[in-house]
This record gives C-alpha cells, sequence and structure tokens, in this order.
C-alpha cells in the first residue's frame, strides 16, 4: 500500500458516520492495524496503539514505519483520537521519537525544534500536519539544469 492510498483509506475511516459515538475507536483499530504491519505481527496479537507507536520507533526504517509515522501525524491533527490510559506524556514522546526517527528530513525541513521542550515540538507536528504534503515532496534543484551543463534530469 502506498502512502496516499493508506492516507485516503485513513480518511474514509474518519469520515465514515462522522457522528457515531465509535469513529474514534474504529480509527484507532485502523491505526493499529498499520502498526501491526510495521511491526510484522499479527494485528489481533499486537497491543494497543500506544504501544504500537513506542515500538515503532525501534523498528526498522522501511516504507511500512515511513506510512505509519505519516499517519500518526494526520491522527494528531484529530482531537481526542491519540489518547493514552496511563500517561499522555509518555504517548507524545513517543509520538516524537517516532517521526524523528521515521522522518528526519521531514521535520528539518520544516523547522522542527529537536532539541525543544516537549510542548514546542508537539505545536510543531500538530501544526506540520496540515503541511506535510509540501515537506514529503522531494526538493527541487537550486540551480536550473540549463544553467548547471546538465541535460534534462
Amino acid at each position: 500500500m502506498t502512502l496516499e492510498q493508506a492516507r485516503q483509506e485513513f480518511a474514509d475511516v474518519l469520515a465514515a458516520d462522522a457522528n457515531a459515538p465509535d469513529r474514534l475507536q474504529a480509527a484507532r483499530r485502523w491505526l493499529c492495524t498499520r502498526g501491526a504491519a510495521v511491526l510484522q505481527v499479527e494485528p489481533a496479537a499486537a497491543p494497543r496503539l500506544p504501544e504500537l507507536i513506542r515500538r515503532a520507533a525501534s523498528a526498522p526504517a522501511g516504507p511500512a514505519r515511513r506510512i505509519f509515522a505519516v499517519l500518526i501525524l494526520d491522527a494528531l491533527a484529530v482531537p481526542g483520537l491519540l489518547v493514552a490510559e496511563r500517561s499522555q506524556t509518555r504517548l507524545e514522546r513517543d509520538v516524537c521519537a517516532l517521526l524523528e526517527q521515521a522522518l528526519p528530513h521531514v521535520l528539518a525541513r520544516s523547522g522542527y525544534p529537536f532539541g525543544g521542550d516537549l510542548d514546542a515540538r508537539r505545536r510543531h507536528l500538530i501544526s506540520l500536519a496540515a503541511a506535510i504534503d509540501d515537506y514529503l515532496r522531494p526538493l527541487e534543484p537550486s540551480i536550473p539544469t540549463w544553467l548547471s551543463g546538465r541535460r534534462d534530469c
């Protein structure tokens, strides 16, 4: 599944019956399925979402982890979707760790405060969720190809 397909499917899950009380639970279950794919475990045996986020931060790099990280970033923009049973602060740290490991270049391009306090990083991530598409695109060459002497790329 590509990033675009995963994001569209996530949007569809969130949009399905937007007034249903279990809409956020359905979205959490769907995110757990994506997280289980990153960790290569059966979705039925997968831990809860906060634990999946923590484990995914140290999972091997790959397209599945990157897609999951972008989906978690999208989930930050949905009020009440990412909640922790025990410590919300730990969940926020784990989300930051996942995104810092899976999307370091995207975060650097967006001006993410890597050394900042947790609140500053969280605020930046929430604002980044709306503009992530711009940062996921490859950089444009800074020197036009005609000027650099190269032919068409």
